[in-house]
């Protein structure tokens, strides 16, 4: 079982050639975990529980050799399983598994469907490590292609002005990719991210096309925004749900006499609530400020950085702080209706304990007179 940032693993070898390059997909998963990896002394990012050779992956009718699957999770609570193989240098065949990589079929199976259960196989295994689990969480899916080729002849410009349609079809999973206007072209245009004028490493939301003797680091950079985007969407959505119990709370406050019963309950449920959703943003706040391989690394830090706001990464996290924001106004809106009405059934029920005190004090005095 590996560790780390995944720079401290090495992956399975793949025997490459100059006639091919490597697919990667990459489906990511909310586990529903909050995850402890204090033991490990390399205060790892993330670790490997699972890695195999498979037996059989298909595209259409094209059968791939060599392929092998990877699971990884991450401290923070979410899960990355990669899928490789081999493909022949051809960036038409690239497109076309970018645009279709839910065909892909492993050991007779569909892709999502593969992935989906070897999710649930490692998450079963991931809670050894964990310390709370959820009884929510993300059942979305996507599949997210990577393709990595060897050094370049040319530079990259050169190459990148040759296939520019079809590079922006790989990343984009534009299937019409030979269609495109100078107008999409110019209005979200390929930005390169290589740091040597023969290095090529395109990122778009829907893929990414690399060229690198650090091919390896970079799709681990790669790995770890895909992980936090979605880590923040699995917030999101569990926020979501917490918005709308919240609000269906506050509609439904009792009143009268089940006040009494019913104060304490909302008090505990809505802090206990509250404190698990900023533990949860203070955790996403400090994900990569602790990852020395990006602090350290100008050219590491800017490609994170960048492929973050690619994936709108900052906005998400704005919108979750919004609605803990609506959720923390909800819950406090709630204390503070039932703190009052709690008073005031105080104030009655005195001021009915004055009123019967008089009444039965006027009674004792009439029975007395007569």
């Amino acid at each position: 079982m590996g560790s780390g940032f995944g720079l401290t693993t090495p992956y399975l070898l793949l025997p490459t050639s100059c006639f091919s390059m490597i697919c990667t997909l990459l489906f990511p998963f909310d586990m529903g975990l909050d995850l402890d990896f204090s033991d490990d002394e390399l205060r790892a990012v993330a670790k490997t529980l699972y890695r195999q050779k498979l037996s059989s992956l298909t595209f259409f009718d094209a059968v791939y050799e060599n392929a092998e699957v990877e699971a990884r999770i991450y401290k923070f609570g979410s899960g990355l399983i990669s899928v490789s193989f081999l493909v022949d240098k051809n960036l038409k065949t690239c497109t076309q598994i970018s645009c279709m990589s839910s065909q892909i079929k492993i050991n007779g199976t569909e892709i999502i469907a593969y992935c989906r259960k070897l999710s649930e196989d490692v998450i079963v295994k991931a809670q050894q490590f964990a310390t709370h689990k959820y009884d929510r969480r993300l059942m979305e899916t996507e599949i997210f292609p990577v393709f990595t080729m060897d050094k370049l002849t040319s530079t990259a410009d050169i190459f990148i002005t040759k296939n520019l349609k079809t590079l922006y079809g790989i990343v984009s999973a534009e299937s019409n990719y030979e269609k495109l206007s100078g107008f999409v072209l110019d209005q979200s245009p390929l930005a390169n991210y290589g740091y040597y004028e023969d290095e090529i490493i395109i990122v778009k939301r829907f893929g990414a096309f690399i060229s690198s003797d650090e091919s390896d680091a970079i799709k681990d950079i790669i790995k770890l925004a895909l992980v936090q985007w979605w880590v923040l969407k699995s917030y999101d959505y569990i926020l979501q749900k917490e918005l709308d119990d919240a609000q269906r709370h506050l509609a439904e406050i009792p009143s009268g006499i089940k006040i009494l019963k019913t104060f304490a309950q909302y008090n505990k449920f809505s802090k206990d609530s509250l404190d698990f959703d900023r533990d949860k943003l203070e955790i996403i706040s400090s994900i990569h400020t602790g990852i020395p391989e990006i602090e350290n690394d100008w050219h590491l830090k800017m490609l994170h950085t960048n492929i973050n706001k690619i994936f709108n990464t900052d906005d998400i996290e704005k919108w979750v702080e919004t609605k803990i924001t609506r959720i923390e106004d909800s819950y406090e809106n709630a204390r503070d209706f039932l703190s009052t009405n709690f008073f005031i059934l105080l104030d009655i029920i005195f001021f009915l304990s004055l009123a019967w005190s008089i009444f039965d004090t006027y009674l004792l005095w009439k029975m007395s007179v007569k």
